[in-house]
């Protein structure tokens, strides 16, 4: 029999990280979003609360999380309706993945409500599916990294391959979110404004770069990592969509951080630091101060990598 209701923490996370576009993602340990699922006769019903709740459509088709439900009953001939419950704490639209943390939690919490016995592939899998919803096509780094937690490499997405690494105990990390309004097609814009050609030796860069950063996760050096935080491709480009782009990035670096990049499709930008020989608050507060040097205000923390969605109740 079927839990009657579960419920399922998910994390925001990263995408990209610099070099790694659409193939690295990490989990951070918060911000979160808490996911409420619960039978019902029939069909596929939404609440959400919570951080830019008004934004979010609550038609399962539109709907990352309820995309994934409707999928999902459908595959597994669940004789079942589900209620989703969201409450966000990951604001949408930012470039921390709340979009993904939703579809994540919906597979995680179907998968343990119904005892599917899926592998995190599997779940990956389903997760992307929902993030046709927001993104119009099925993106894997967000959600892998929210299902497998720490870092992941997507080294290939079709058949899907992920390689999930633990992240160095002395990376911390510093957010900064812009408070500016983002249109609801985003993503779709941060991806029209990338080069169609790419000289081979900006590649051959972004190449090494990419390279030193997923051997810095392998060898659990943090430096490494940091300062592979490069990239000559895509952030050039996206730049120009984020106000205070380079004053961020400057100041983080002075403050101490060992690389900056946009999160994601941005707004946000995220920084790595090492613990040891920096303060991972102090570069936060410096990334938010190059926003307000822009004329934007900017909400701004530090974290750390965090693990992949889980289940926290289950009633059955």
């Amino acid at each position: 029999m079927p839990a009657k209701q579960v419920t399922v923490k998910a994390p925001a996370t990263s995408a990209n990280l610099g070099p790694g576009f659409d193939i690295f993602g990490i989990a951070l340990e918060q911000p979160n979003d808490i996911v409420t699922l619960a039978t019902i006769n029939s069909g596929v019903k939404i609440q959400v609360n919570g951080m830019g709740a008004k934004t979010i459509s609550l038609t399962p088709e539109k709907n990352t999380a309820g995309r994934v439900a409707e999928i999902m009953i459908k595959d597994f001939t669940l004789e079942t309706g589900l209620q989703i419950h969201i409450e966000k704490g990951i604001f949408p639209g930012k470039g921390l993945g709340s979009s993904a943390a939703s579809a994540a939690a919906v597979a995680v919490g179907i998968n343990s409500m119904f005892g599917l016995g899926l592998n995190n592939k599997q779940l990956i899998e389903y997760a992307a599916k929902g993030e046709v919803a927001s993104a119009g096509t099925e993106h894997a780094d967000n959600v892998s990294a929210a299902v497998c937690g720490n870092f992941v490499l997507i080294r290939s997405s079709k058949p899907l391959e992920i390689i999930n690494l633990e992240c160095p105990i002395d990376m911390e990390l510093a957010v900064a979110m812009p408070k500016i309004i983002t249109p609801p097609n985003k993503t779709e814009k941060a991806r029209a404004v990338l080069p169609k050609l790419v000289s081979l030796e900006k590649h051959v860069y972004n190449l090494g770069k990419a390279a030193a950063m997923a051997t810095g996760f392998a060898i659990g050096d943090v430096d490494v990592i940091g300062q592979s935080m490069v990239d000559d491709i895509i952030e050039p480009s996206r730049a120009l969509l984020v106000p205070g782009y380079s004053k961020v990035k400057e100041n983080a670096l002075s403050a101490g951080a060992l690389g900056v990049a946009i999160s994601g499709a941005g707004p946000s930008m995220i920084a790595i630091v090492n613990k040891k020989t920096g303060d991972v608050a102090r570069v936060a507060i410096a990334m938010r101060e190059g926003f307000l040097s822009a004329g934007y205000d900017a909400n701004a923390f530090a974290t750390r990598p965090g693990k992949g969605a889980y289940v926290v109740e289950m009633k059955q």
